[in-house]
């Protein structure tokens, strides 16, 4: 299907760059919360161990009280991050999906306000944010017909996607079997699956990272060219051949 590279008139261009820093930024707290999450459940851990083995050095319930409330802290901390990065998120993914229609209007195949319900209705938040950023990359390439023939090129964006799916269900996993142990090695063995779901979270967030950073840039090339190499010339399509710039 060939598709025009910009369509006249079909609304303004509006800059992402400043939403992908907040986005690239939140990312990077959301990191370190699964960190630190991850120190306090090696505490805990050995907390757990300590208190099985008798080997406290101190009163040992007083040292596993600490260890646990810190945890508890640590998952609030979690749920705040994300539930605050997800939001910044959003507002950048619907913004990157409005240029992308401006570039072409033909190569999505889900309006534009599922950037944002896409993440909401149950069910179809398991596909549509997908099927909303594969477009997103599509319409923003250089030559969005060539795009369309080269899906090898999206396998960012389907790395992206597996990860969080992954992450999200193996967390809920975590979480499940953490509040049903009933015993002190039950305990520890939620534990290490909580760990594991935390560097999980971790491996998604840098992925989220890349795929921000990428979509961002491909809109910027695609309004102002490729950025020039050291001493080079201009080589890519000028960006007044677009009807407007992101601003």
């Amino acid at each position: 299907m060939s598709i025009n590279p910009v369509l006249p008139g079909t609304g303004p261009l509006r800059s992402p760059n400043g939403l992908s820093q907040a986005v690239v930024v939140m990312l990077g707290v959301v990191i370190a919360a699964d960190l630190f999450s991850l120190v306090v459940g090696f505490d805990l851990h050995s907390a757990w161990g300590s208190l099985l083995s008798g080997s406290y050095d101190e009163a040992p319930d007083d040292s596993y009280e600490r260890a646990e409330s810190l945890y508890g802290v640590t998952g609030v901390m979690q749920i705040l991050t994300l539930v605050a990065c997800a939001v910044v998120f959003v507002i950048w993914f619907h913004r990157v999906r409005g240029n992308a229609q401006t570039f072409a209007p033909d190569a999505h195949s889900k309006g534009p306000s599922w950037a944002v319900w896409g993440w909401i209705v149950p069910i179809l938040s398991l596909w549509y944010p997908r099927r909303v950023a594969l477009d997103i990359w599509t319409a923003s390439a250089p030559e969005p017909h060539l795009a369309l023939a080269r899906r090898a090129s999206s396998g960012l964006i389907n790395l992206w996607w597996a990860l969080w799916l992954v992450s999200r269900a193996y967390g809920n996993l975590a979480s499940r079997l953490y509040e049903d142990a009933e015993d002190g090695a039950a305990i520890q063995q939620a534990l290490v699956v909580l760990m594991s779901s935390d560097v999980l979270d971790i491996v998604a967030a840098v992925a989220a990272i890349l795929v921000v950073r990428r979509i961002t840039a491909r809109q910027n090339e695609k309004v102002n060219g490729p950025a020039l190499p050291a001493g080079g010339q201009q080589t890519g399509t000028p960006g007044s051949s677009l009807p407007g710039e992101l601003r």
